[in-house]
């Protein structure tokens, strides 16, 4: 199965549209670029709700949506880590 790299970014619910949210990118393999992207959004609402960024997030799941997707090479997943984000707020 091909592998695919995206660019999400994600929105607090209980504020306004881009006033609190996070920039990410993830890599997920699947069938269809489609299938990897419902993938990818899964882990991250796990990882807002209940995982390793909920505590920092501390809020409702976001409200995600994929900016850009494309597919990689199984030699380009370690050019970047699968984990972090880049979050803005007032």
């Amino acid at each position: 199965m091909p592998f695919y790299r995206f660019m999400i970014h994600g929105r607090d619910p209980r504020h306004p549209d881009d006033v609190r949210g996070f920039f990410t990118t993830r890599h997920a393999y699947a069938a269809t670029k489609e299938k990897a992207a419902e993938k990818v959004l899964l882990r991250l609402t796990k990882e807002f709700t209940t995982g390793a960024s909920a505590a920092i997030w501390n809020s409702d799941a976001p409200k995600m949506t994929i900016e850009d997707g494309w597919r990689i090479g199984i030699h380009q997943l370690r050019s970047a880590p699968n984990r972090g984000s880049t979050f803005y707020e007032p």
